[in-house]
Parts: C-alpha cells; sequence; structure tokens
C-alpha cells in the first residue's frame, strides 16, 4: 500500500502472552488459556498458603484464602464466555 490511495490500513490485533494472562484481572483471550491461567496461579496460592509458608496463618484463613481464589477464577471465567462466544 501506498501512500497515494486512501484506503484504511488494518493493523492486526495485538497477541496477548500468557503472562499476561496471569496478571490481568479481565479474562484470558481463550477458554484454554484462561483455563491454564486459573491452574497456575491457584497452585501458586496453593503452594505459597500450605507449602512454603505453613504456619503464617490460621488453618481456616488458608482454606479461605484458596476458596476466595477460586471464586475469583470462576467469576472471571464467567465474564469471558460472552466474549469467547462472540469469536
Amino acid at each position: 500500500m501506498s501512500a497515494w490511495n486512501d484506503e484504511p490500513r488494518q493493523t492486526p490485533a495485538p497477541k496477548r502472552s500468557l503472562g499476561m494472562d496471569l496478571m490481568s484481572l479481565g479474562p484470558a483471550s481463550t477458554p484454554g488459556r484462561e483455563f491454564l491461567a486459573a491452574i497456575v496461579q491457584i497452585g501458586a496460592v496453593a503452594l505459597l498458603l500450605f507449602v512454603i509458608f505453613p504456619d503464617r496463618l490460621p488453618e481456616l484463613w488458608r482454606w479461605v484464602l484458596l476458596g476466595a481464589t477460586v471464586v475469583y477464577f470462576v467469576l472471571r471465567a464467567a465474564v469471558g464466555i460472552p466474549k469467547w462466544r462472540r469469536r
């Protein structure tokens, strides 16, 4: 395309990385990546709470934090379902 024609240039959508999916508050770009992000982050929280720092919090609070993490990812996936169906 040259500067002489008036056709609009289409820029490709930016590709998101898994690291970006892990750190974003919104849903990942695909359901599979959302599932992978959920598994990785829930595993990291469980590892921190139950293996690395098992004596920092009472037992009940550890389970509450792990449950809150799971609820967060369920809500995040629920928000992403309409976006994934449009594709």
